[in-house]
Formats: structure tokens, sequence, C-alpha cells
């Protein structure tokens, strides 16, 4: 039986009338981004869905790491935390960036993507930490923040967790950067959602 069907027959199997989804890590891990799209359309984009147990354990760490933004995404559920609508399934499987935090109203975001680099010099600098990542030299915290920012559009809390850096001091990175004018910070959710794009 391919992934494919495997999953499809999984989603016959599920009550539509249930307040959410939870889906098996074993078929989580069955999904690519289009199989996660069918998946999304199979239920018409309009059904809530638990986040995968990765997910939740980077949830966890953030709630440890930075109560204010935990609160600020999570305080208002009414019941259940961690829980989204199906329409981020493709999103969430990408497990470097997973369920993005760009839309904080009470803490400001720390949202990029490469529109958000958009100096000259911004650009000769990001060239330079490319020459430098082929060439497997080490990476300062400012270059690899670019790097990574340059590749996908990235949150400082996702980025802080996956690659083992403190918060604080990635914080105190994407500040330098804004400094120097290597990056644009924009950490209104309403002026950000011109950047978003899913």
């Amino acid at each position: 039986m391919s992934d494919r069907e495997t999953i499809l027959q999984w989603c016959e199997r599920q009550d539509k009338t249930v307040a959410y989804l939870t889906m098996p890590e074993s078929i989580f891990n069955l999904l690519d981004v289009n199989l996660a799209n069918e998946v999304a359309t199979y239920f018409n984009n309009n059904i809530l869905l638990k986040l995968p147990e990765r997910e939740i354990r980077f949830f966890e760490w953030l709630k440890e790491n930075d109560e204010e933004v935990w609160n600020d995404l999570w305080v208002q559920a009414d019941e259940e935390h961690y829980v989204v609508g199906i329409s981020f399934l493709p999103l969430l499987i990408d497990k470097l960036t997973g369920f993005p935090i760009c839309d904080l109203m009470e803490t400001d975001n720390y949202y990029f993507t490469k529109e958000h680099i958009v100096d000259k010099e911004a650009k000769l600098f990001l060239e330079s930490i490319h020459q430098r990542f082929k060439a497997k030299k080490q990476l300062s915290l400012q270059q690899a923040l670019m790097l990574q920012i340059s590749v996908q559009p990235t949150d400082v809390w996702h980025f802080a967790y996956h690659f083992k850096t403190n918060l604080n001091a990635t914080k105190a990175a994407i500040a330098e950067l804004v400094a120097d004018k290597m990056l644009i910070h924009i950490t209104n959710a309403e002026h950000l959602v011109a950047f978003i794009k899913f």
C-alpha cells in the first residue's frame, strides 16, 4: 500500500464531528507537502488538528523559556492548547519551522523571511555567508541567522530551539543585524502580514 493510500484510509476513518483530529506520528511521518495539502483539502480546510508531538515539545520549551510569548499564543485557548486549523498542516511538515510564530499581539514578533534582507550591503554579506558555509567554515550566530532566514521563513524561537542557541543571545544577534542594517525587524503583526505567504 502506498503512503497516499495509507493516509487517505486514515482520513476516511476519522469522525468529522470531533472537536479536533489527533494524527498519529506514524501517519504524520508519511506526509510530504503535497499529501498534507491533500489531507487539508479532504477535510475542506475547516477542521482543527492537534499539533504533532515534536511541535508540542517545542511549545513546552517555549513556555519555560519565553512564557510571555507562550501566553500570547495559547492563554486565550478555551479548553485545549496546541490545536490549530488543519490548513496549517503543510507548514508542520518542516521540522525546523513548525507552526509559525508570526502574529503575536501582546509581544514583539521575531519572524523573518528573505524579504527582510533588503539592503545591497546585506545581500553582499549574505553572499559571503553562503561562501563560508560552502567552505564548511564555522558561522557566527548572526551569520547562521542570516543564512537560515535566506533559506526559509524563520522565527527566533524555533531557531533557538532547533539550533540549541541561547534565546536571549539569539534576540541580541537579531538586534545587531538590525543595527547594522543587515535585516529589517517588523515587530507588529498587522505590518508583518505583508511578508507572510501561506
